[in-house]
């Protein structure tokens, strides 16, 4: 895999805010749990191919880019200045063929003729592949990732682009706003044909599973870009969510609460679920992915996907609807077989993510409903239907779906910072749905209980996930405190900013303790010295490599 690094383009946004706000979203930034957040967006539209309009201009063209690829292949391609002639031949051949065929006819013959060449085109891809549009590598641009992972060879590296739309969104339910997204790298091979013609063969290959081709009677290593995808999907203004907006106007961000995917899940590769942390959002993991989708192995056997929910509504919400996707997830994996894959999936939790993954494999009992309301269920004053309702939040066993674990600067203990001022000033920012923002609670819609234990509750204030995050929160005390599931695979990662020995109590991330976040009895523990975004050291992506490494084979 060649590397080539490129820089990364940031803005700072110029909204006008009250004074209060400015200073607590800059404040906020920098001492809460949220350096995980990322930059404003570049927008980038979808590339259009400029064709021409009359079919018979796009057919010449068409022609033409055939005529280049066939010659090329006939000079040989042993040379790098031959391999690029025909690498830029199959962009233009693909451009023309996108814009010639509509979705029904895409693997028809098409006619083309280039002076006294004709030929006849056939296409073909792999089922799973699915795509709207095709968008060659070479005309995204590289603003957003670190560095951008290609692998030098023949054909051209594509993104195949499945748009979103209301009826797909009906039958994928883990597709975002943008679509999937997938690699794909085409090439072009010819052969004879009846009646002086010449058949090309337009095939889309998957990079991450065909490393090498046979062109011009040689083995040649197959072009991807890999990182094409990324920087496509992050270019997309639909996909966007405000870490900040999201934390402190949850109500208005729960229509994008869910559990999504890049591309259509398969049940062939183990899914790897990535749970970001307060004031974040799925692009906090963006350079991470990265560089593990650049990994030959984890491209073949993992599937990654993203838990995305506004951060201002408490934690045991936010688990909740987390193991209702995961769920639905392995009813979908399970429909199509390899339980090898989808009974063995991974969480992956930084920060407060880390809590919201850790709610996935403990066994609460009835702890929560003692902390919560000071009794279990069946001696509080509630009805069956508000004793139901809550369930779901304050009873929860291990999902025995997921094998392992990986807690990356997680304040198991809770923070010291959500306990003081800046948690009392955050806190008081955030603006909850007075009914709070679930199903659970609504039995609580029309006229209110006049008296009782949720009356009182509501009285206090529902506790958002800063208030969560303290370590006098009773969530937080109660999870500490709640088992494992046995046979679980444990793994951290802890930043150390200054360096600090261990057991020195100012050893931190800056946010996060590491005797917060330090667990007892994990398989591994990994320090790097590095602040609250310890997920992005790169000693912390080479663990996290190692572990999935180690998570694939064993299966």
């Amino acid at each position: 895999m060649t590397r080539r690094a490129d820089a990364v383009a940031s803005s700072l946004p110029s909204t006008s805010m009250t004074l209060r706000l400015q200073w607590f979203s800059c404040s906020l930034a920098a001492l809460m749990l949220a350096s995980c957040a990322s930059g404003p967006r570049l927008e980038t539209t979808a590339v259009r191919r400029g064709l021409e309009s009359s079919p018979e201009a796009r057919r010449v063209k068409l022609g033409r880019a055939l005529t280049a690829a066939d010659l090329a292949l006939q000079q040989g391609l042993q040379h790098e200045d031959a391999r690029q002639r025909y690498n830029k031949a199959v962009m233009e051949a693909v451009e023309s063929w996108m814009a010639l065929a509509d979705q029904p006819s895409r693997q028809t013959i098409t006619q083309s003729e280039d002076g006294g060449n004709r030929y006849s085109l056939q296409a073909t891809w792999p089922s799973t592949l699915l795509f709207d549009e095709l968008i060659p590598a070479s005309r995204i641009p590289s603003r957003e990732l670190k560095e951008r992972l290609v692998r030098d060879g023949v054909g051209t590296p594509l993104v195949a682009w499945w748009r979103h739309t209301n009826e797909r969104a009906k039958t994928e339910p883990f597709m975002a706003a943008a679509g999937y997204l997938a690699p794909a790298t085409a090439t072009l091979t010819f052969s004879p044909a009846p009646g002086g013609r010449r058949t090309a063969s337009l095939v889309l290959h998957d990079p991450r599973k065909v490393d090498n081709v046979r062109l011009a009677g040689l083995s040649q290593p197959l072009a991807e870009d890999i990182s094409a995808v990324g920087e496509f999907l992050l270019s997309r203004r639909e996909v966007r969510m405000s870490g900040l907006g999201a934390l402190l106007q949850s109500g208005k961000h729960l229509d994008k609460l869910g559990l999504i995917a890049l591309e259509r899940p398969t049940s062939d590769r183990v899914p790897v679920i990535m749970v970001h942390g307060l004031m974040s959002k799925p692009a906090t993991w963006q350079n991470v992915v990265n560089e593990l989708w650049g990994d030959p192995l984890l491209q073949r056997t993992c599937q990654f996907l993203f838990f995305r929910y506004p951060t201002g509504v408490p934690v045991i919400y936010s688990a909740a609807k987390l193991r209702e996707k995961l769920g639905l997830l392995h009813r979908e994996l399970e429909r199509t077989g390899h339980r090898a894959t989808s009974d063995h999936m991974v969480l992956i939790g930084h920060s407060m993510g880390g809590l919201v993954s850790k709610s996935q494999v403990q066994d609460s009992g009835d702890r929560l409903w003692v902390n919560v309301f000071g009794s279990t269920p069946d001696k509080l004053k509630l009805s069956p239907k508000e004793i139901e309702a809550m369930r779901a939040y304050l009873e929860y066993r291990p999902n025995p779906y997921i094998s392992r674990v990986i807690f990356v600067a997680t304040p198991h203990r809770g923070s010291s910072l959500a306990a003081g001022a800046m948690g009392a000033v955050g806190g008081s920012l955030v603006n909850l749905p007075k009914r709070i923002v679930g199903d659970a609670f609504n039995v609580l819609q029309g006229q209110l209980p006049e008296q009782g234990p949720l009356r009182e509750m509501l009285d206090k204030g529902v506790p958002t996930s800063i208030d969560n995050l303290s370590p006098k929160s009773k969530f937080v005390q109660t999870s500490i405190s709640l088992p494992l599931r046995p046979g679980l695979h444990v793994h951290s990662i802890i930043g150390n900013k200054k360096q600090k020995p261990l057991n020195d109590p100012a050893c931190s991330d800056g946010f996060v303790p590491y005797t917060s976040a330090h667990l007892d009895g994990v398989e591994s523990e990994l320090v790097v010295p590095f602040g609250h975004s310890a997920h992005e050291h790169p000693q912390a992506v080479e663990e996290i490599r190692r572990i999935l490494h180690l998570h694939v084979r064993s299966l």
